[in-house]
């Protein structure tokens, strides 16, 4: 029953292998060109000019991107990056944050509501169902990547995030390995983990000394699988016990399968997306049928509390993204969906409709 209740996950982030695009790019990217389609509907529905979404677009992305990179800085890591002021470009080392991309689309939006003549709370109102849509791909796309990691789940069902074994052992075998896949393997898990197979392939011709390849195994990659941080997240090596694996060839390749234990985790990106998924549906159904009962602001004060109460329960299953957020009761991410509640039940109690229509 084990064998059923768990994945192991090794996708490749990049779409074509040794090429820049990348899944969250796409996914990242997407999410903005369909919100933008979403976002020129509902403006046709409301007798508004679609064209006028290509500047709302601007606005958006230049808030997300923005917001989110200096919440990152100036939320996890403050000292650093204030002590290396040009490192909040170096966007491409990664370190987005989506309360200080909140914050900046808030922001943004009050500027362009000006400028375009509508009410905030009008636009904010439309803006919120298209962020939901596009949280979906952005957390999609950390799963691709391998990032944003849950805690251990010590129930045998779960994600066993292998990406960053793959990663290092092809590094430390320097080209004798052509690739590595990872299988599932009966037997039962417990709260070490659940067995897993590491298959290794040699290129084509790749010749083997037995007497080399078995020592090399025994010290070097015994110690790659438990010495290396990001194998020990995954991976749960026994100490002080032989490595168990065999050498075998098929036709004319080498094989090596090590039998080791993988670490299940929460795919916590995941619930994020889902959760994300259903509220743009909820809110985008709620526009529908009832936006000519509901006073401007609700639907964005639904949007406020719900995601940030469910951000508050997701970080829970999640690892914290800084050491220092161990050393306090709730992480970062918590303490800043707090004021985010707030502000959505104080616009929620000021827009509650005064009776339901029928």
């Amino acid at each position: 029953m084990t064998y059923l209740l768990y994945i192991i996950w090794n996708a490749n982030p990049e779409i074509i292998s040794g090429f820049p695009p990348r899944w969250y790019g796409l996914l990242f990217a997407s999410g903005f060109l369909f919100g933008s389609y979403i976002m020129r509907w509902i403006y046709k529905l409301d007798n508004r000019d679609p064209e006028e979404v290509e500047r709302l677009t601007i606005y958006m992305v230049f808030s997300t991107i923005i917001g989110a990179r200096l919440g990152h800085c100036l939320f996890y890591d403050p000292i650093y990056y204030l002590s290396n002021p040009i490192k909040i470009l170096y966007i491409w080392e990664g370190g987005l944050a989506s309360h200080g991309a909140a914050i900046a689309i808030i922001l943004g939006m009050i500027i362009y509501s000006k400028k375009a003549g509508e009410t905030f709370f009008w636009v904010i109102d439309r803006i919120v169902i298209v962020v939901c849509l596009a949280g979906a791909f952005i957390r999609t796309g950390n799963f691709m990547n391998s990032e944003i990691l849950g805690f251990q789940t010590e129930t045998g069902s779960g994600v066993v995030f292998a990406r960053s074994v793959n990663d290092i052992l092809m590094y430390r075998f320097d080209g004798r390995v052509e690739k590595i896949t990872f299988h599932k393997r009966k037997g039962e898990a417990n709260d070490k983990g659940v067995p897993i197979t590491i298959r290794l392939k040699y290129g084509e011709g790749v010749g083997i000394d037995e007497k080399y390849e078995n020592n090399y195994y025994q010290s070097n990659v015994k110690s790659y699988l438990m010495g290396y941080e990001g194998i020990r997240m995954h991976i749960n090596e026994e100490q002080g016990k032989e490595l168990d694996y065999k050498i075998f060839k098929n036709g004319n390749n080498y094989y090596a399968e090590i039998y080791t234990i993988g670490i299940p985790r929460h795919p916590a990106q995941m619930y994020e997306a889902l959760y994300c998924l259903l509220l743009f549906v909820t809110l985008l159904s709620l526009w529908y049928f009832k936006r000519q009962y509901l006073k401007d602001g609700f639907i964005f004060s639904i949007f406020m509390i719900v995601l940030w109460s469910l951000r508050i329960i997701d970080e829970f299953f999640k690892e914290n993204q800084v050491d220092w957020e161990a050393d306090i009761p709730l992480n970062m991410g918590q303490w800043l969906s707090i004021p985010m509640i707030i502000l959505g039940l104080i616009i929620f109690i000021k827009t509650f409709p005064s009776k339901n229509p029928n």
